[in-house]
């Protein structure tokens, strides 16, 4: 599909609105910086040529324009390196603040699009685009320096005016004299230096495809290389890479990458060669071609010695100017590509629907949940993953739910934490499609530990309240109901111990008391409804046993959802929704579902078996 004209223009003002956003000064201060560095060069170019003009005549005065000239030199080039320096500074942190727009996004967009190949692939090309590929300081960088690039195109032509004004010359001067004096030959050569690098246009067009196709053969070569280094820099995983003996493997992996990369490099690198070959080519011809013209008014006699050195740096920057304009056009607009998947990516819109209505406040705490003809199968399955669910989950009573791998469990608590939303049929709460309450309320019901919980190197007490301010007496008082305070007590910096060993001092714990600080995670959000999913999977039987005891007293007063593959969990709980092939099966009380021939029964006979 072609770009539309009008793209580049578009993107630039969405791009500069983003810079402007995070960091307001960036794009004043590069500007007045671009100002006064194009100023800079015409200061020893129109300088010089009068000291010489008046080194050659004898006139006096030298030493003031040598003065004149060190101290506009000194003033610019502080102003200059200052103002640089600011927008560095600026420009760079607009960049760490776009990176961290980019991980907010990650953070706030629906479960269920992050988990897809499609946005995935957006996100590697996001972080590709603005770091390694442009970023937002080479952007506005690049912006200003086109505008200094315009700056000296006009110091320039007003510097080279002079050439534009006839000699009084005698009436035998030669033909040629004339036609050098002749204001028209002048313009015809300041034209020429300003279109000749127009030529470049079609070359650098070349080059930026060829750096388009190449940065698209990057993005996939880096996530490639991204996900071997994210095992191999996980110490969690030096067990099983030693075990198994599997680094031959991740090295055969890594050198199919390089292999390639080095392959594509080879190439790229040659047509990138020819490129800026052809463009030095015509850079050259117009350059002497303005040395050509001046040269030839100085012997002719129509200009002095001062006046070649400044005509010559004038169309000589003239030239440069309008070379390195046509070129930086060529970098903002790959540029512009770059940033743009940047921008694209925080533009994805949800396609989870969010309502606006409050969660009810009930006087009684209770939260009336059902599940009403509820069918649902993950993006780009064709196997239903729920089929036909209808249920309603027993208000401040627990409920066990079981059933073989693959029956659907997991994806049940899914639709009910609206991390996806049904494929059909609808999910009420208190009567209303959950759909139509605001999203962080209705999440806000929720205490879930999931059966791939996670915890995060900080702080053991920042891990259990998922915050930075909290309660200490909270925490420790979820410790104790989650069986890890003796364990914390013991550690030397208590509630302030830094998990695993991205920290210094880091302590790594075990998985089993991971699980006791996810379990009192959940208790400490201290919610109406509790989930949990495989919640004692890496506990011993005597951490499991204390947990079980504890369970009535964890979730007391509150409606609790209990997954695992422990059928003896069943007795603890008030009731049991037995799970097959993504339908509910069976429903009731342990004892009840024992005296029925059916898939429970079997369940647990096949574990009581070996009791």
């Amino acid at each position: 599909m072609k770009t539309p004209k009008n793209a580049f223009f578009r993107d630039c003002r969405q791009l500069i609105a983003l810079v402007q956003h995070k960091r307001p000064a960036t794009l004043p201060v590069a500007l007045l910086t671009a100002i006064l560095e194009s100023a800079f060069p015409f200061v020893n170019i129109i300088f010089g040529a009068l000291i010489l003009d008046h080194l050659l005549t004898g006139d006096g005065g030298v030493m003031v324009l040598v003065w004149w000239m060190i101290g506009l030199d000194f003033v610019l080039g502080c102003s200059s390196r200052v103002l640089r320096w600011l927008c560095r500074a600026e420009a760079l942190t607009a960049d760490e603040l776009a990176l961290g727009a980019m991980t907010k996004k990650c953070m706030t967009m629906d479960y269920q699009q992050l988990e897809t190949q499609e946005i995935m692939d957006k996100k590697a090309r996001a972080e590709e685009g603005c770091t390694s590929r442009g970023s937002f300081f080479e952007f506005v960088w690049g912006l200003s320096e086109l505008l200094g690039h315009g700056l000296t195109v006009l110091y320039a032509l007003i510097t080279v005016s002079r050439l534009f004004v006839s000699n009084s010359l005698p009436s035998d001067a030669n033909a040629w004299v004339q036609a050098l004096n002749s204001p028209w030959l002048a313009l015809a050569a300041v034209v020429l230096a300003l279109t000749a690098p127009l030529g470049c246009v079609p070359l650098t067009k070349w080059a930026n495809r060829v750096n388009l196709e190449w940065y698209n053969i990057n993005v996939d070569g880096n996530r490639r290389w991204g996900a071997v280094s994210r095992i191999v820099e996980d110490y969690r995983q030096g067990k099983d890479l030693r075990t198994y003996r599997m680094s031959d493997m991740l090295m055969d992996k890594y050198k199919r990458v390089v292999d390639i990369f080095c392959k594509h490099a080879k190439t790229f690198g040659l047509r990138t060669q020819v490129i800026q070959s052809l463009i030095a080519l015509v850079n050259l011809t117009t350059a002497l071609v303005a040395y050509l013209f001046v040269g030839l008014k100085a012997m002719a006699g129509l200009i002095t010695v001062g006046m070649v050195s400044m005509q010559v740096g004038a169309i000589t920057a003239l030239a440069g100017a309008v070379r390195e304009a046509v070129a930086l056009v060529g970098r903002l607009d790959l540029q512009r590509k770059y940033l743009k998947e940047y921008a694209d990516f925080l533009a994805i819109s949800s396609e989870k629907y969010n309502g606006t209505l409050p969660v009810e406040k009930r006087d009684d705490g209770d939260c009336d949940l059902e599940f009403r003809d509820v069918s649902f199968r993950y993006p780009n399955q064709e196997q239903w993953s729920l089929r036909h669910v209808s249920c309603r989950l027993p208000k401040g009573e627990k409920l066990a739910i079981v059933g073989p791998n693959g029956a659907g469990k997991t994806t049940f608590i899914k639709l009910l934490c609206r991390l996806y939303d049904p494929t059909e049929g609808e999910i009420l709460l208190n009567g209303i499609d959950v759909r139509k309450y605001d999203y962080g309320e209705y999440v806000s019901l929720m205490s879930v530990v999931f059966q791939d919980f996670k915890l995060f190197s900080m702080k053991l007490g920042e891990n259990v309240a998922a915050g930075i301010d909290y309660n200490p007496q909270q925490v420790w008082a979820c410790l104790d109901k989650a069986g890890m305070k003796e364990r914390t007590e013991k550690m030397e910096d208590g509630l302030e111990t830094d998990l695993y060993q991205q920290k210094e001092n880091g302590v790594e714990i075990s998985g089993g008391e991971a699980q006791k600080l996810a379990i009192a995670r959940a208790l400490y959000k201290d919610a109406p409804i509790v989930i949990l999913d495989e919640p004692t999977a890496a506990l011993d039987p005597v951490s499991e046993y204390e947990i079980y005891s504890r369970f009535g007293q964890m979730v007391e007063g509150k409606t609790s959802v209990y997954i695992s593959h422990r059928m003896s969990s069943c007795r603890f709980c008030d009731w049991v929704f037995v799970f097959d092939g993504g339908s509910i099966v069976q429903t009731g009380k342990h004892e009840e579902l024992l005296e029925q021939d059916g898939l429970y029964a079997e369940l647990w006979q096949a574990q009581a078996q070996f009791y």
